[in-house]
C-alpha cells in the first residue's frame, strides 16, 4: 500500500491529485486485501482501470485507489463458439488479440473502445450497433458491501445491462473476470474489418491528444437527421461549442464530444467547459446532457 500518489499520471486526461492511499491489484486476493484495509479505516474506495472516461479532481481522493492490473488470459473451445475468460485489467483490444489467436472472431467493434475490460462491463461499452453485453456470459464480482468479503459469479441474468449502465455501476460492484462468448470464424477477414474499423475511429475523433473519451451520453430523442440527431457531439456541434476553450480545456475540432487537455487543464476546467456545454445545448435543444465520463 503506498501514500500520497498522485493520479494524473494513469488517467488518459493527465488530470487528477494524490491518492491518500494506492495499490496496484493482480489478483483476487489483493482485491480483498485492498477492500479490507478500506473498510478497517473508513475509508471510501475506487477501482482506477485503465484511466479513461473518468475525471478526477485536482484535489486528489481521499481514499484507497486500487489500480487493476489483472490480466490474466484463458480460452475454452464450445464447439462452433469459444469463451474467451478475460481478467478485467486487459484492454478491449488485447482481448479480441488473444481471441483472433484461438480462432474466434466477432469483438472487431468493441476492440477498438479503449480502456480496460473492467471499465467496458461497469459502463456497457458499446460502438456502432454492438453492445458488450450481447457477447457477456457471466462477470466475477466482489461486493464491497456483503459481511463477509468473497468473490461470486453473477451470470447475465444478474448484470442488469442496459445503456452506459450496468449492476457493476448501480450497486458498485468489483468486476474481476469474465466470460466473453465469441464464435469461430475467418481471423484473417476479422483482423481487416478490426484495422478498417480503427482507422473509422482515428479519422472522426481526435486521437493522439489528451482525452476521456465521450464526455456525455447520447439522447433518446432524434433531435436531427439520421442516427446522428441523437448523438451528444451532434448537438455540442449544433450549438457552436466546437473548438470552444476555457482555461487549458477544449472542445475538440473535429468531434464535438471530446474534451481535450491542451496541457494544462485542470479538472475545473473540464468541468466548466462541460457546464457551459450541458446550458448551451439546454438552450438550443431543451435536453439535459448526461456525463458518460466518471467524476471522482
Amino acid at each position: 500500500m503506498q501514500e500520497n500518489i498522485e493520479l494524473s499520471k494513469y488517467t488518459s486526461f493527465r488530470i487528477g491529485g494524490p491518492a491518500s492511499f494506492f495499490v496496484e491489484a493482480k489478483t483476487d486476493a489483493n482485491f480483498l486485501s485492498a477492500l479490507n484495509f478500506s473498510r478497517e479505516h473508513n475509508l471510501p474506495f475506487f477501482v482506477l482501470g485503465g484511466g479513461t472516461n473518468i475525471l478526477i479532481n485536482d484535489q486528489g481522493f481521499k481514499g484507497v485507489v486500487i489500480r487493476n492490473q489483472s490480466k490474466n488470459l484463458s480460452f475454452e473451445d464450445q464447439g462452433e463458439e469459444g469463451l474467451v475468460i478475460a481478467d478485467t485489467g486487459n484492454v478491449l483490444a488485447m482481448i479480441n488479440q488473444f481471441g483472433n489467436k484461438n480462432g474466434v472472431v466477432g469483438f472487431e467493434k468493441l476492440a477498438t473502445v479503449p480502456g480496460t475490460l473492467g471499465g467496458a462491463i461497469y459502463n456497457n461499452a458499446h460502438w456502432k450497433d454492438d453492445l458488450l453485453s450481447k457477447h457477456i456470459k457471466w462477470v466475477d464480482v466482489i461486493d464491497p458491501t456483503d459481511k463477509e468479503l468473497k468473490v461470486k459469479r453473477l451470470d447475465i441474468t444478474e448484470l442488469d445491462f442496459k445503456y452506459d449502465s450496468s449492476v457493476i455501476k448501480t450497486k458498485n460492484l468489483i468486476a474481476l473476470r469474465a466470460g466473453i462468448l465469441l464464435f469461430k470464424g475467418d481471423v484473417s477477414k476479422s483482423k481487416k474489418i478490426y484495422a478498417e474499423y480503427v482507422k473509422s475511429r482515428t479519422e472522426s475523433q481526435p486521437y493522439g491528444t489528451l482525452n476521456s473519451g465521450c464526455m456525455f451520453q447520447n439522447i433518446s430523442q432524434n433531435l436531427g437527421p439520421g442516427n446522428h440527431g441523437t448523438s451528444a457531439g451532434y448537438l455540442i456541434d449544433q450549438a457552436g461549442l466546437k473548438g470552444l476553450k476555457i482555461g487549458g480545456a477544449q472542445i475538440s475540432e473535429k468531434h464535438g464530444n471530446f474534451f481535450i487537455n491542451t496541457g494544462n487543464a485542470s479538472s475545473d476546467d473540464i468541468l466548466k467547459l462541460a457546464e457551459t456545454c450541458k446550458a448551451k445545448v439546454k438552450e438550443k435543444f431543451g435536453v439535459e446532457l448526461e456525463f458518460e465520463v466518471k467524476i471522482v
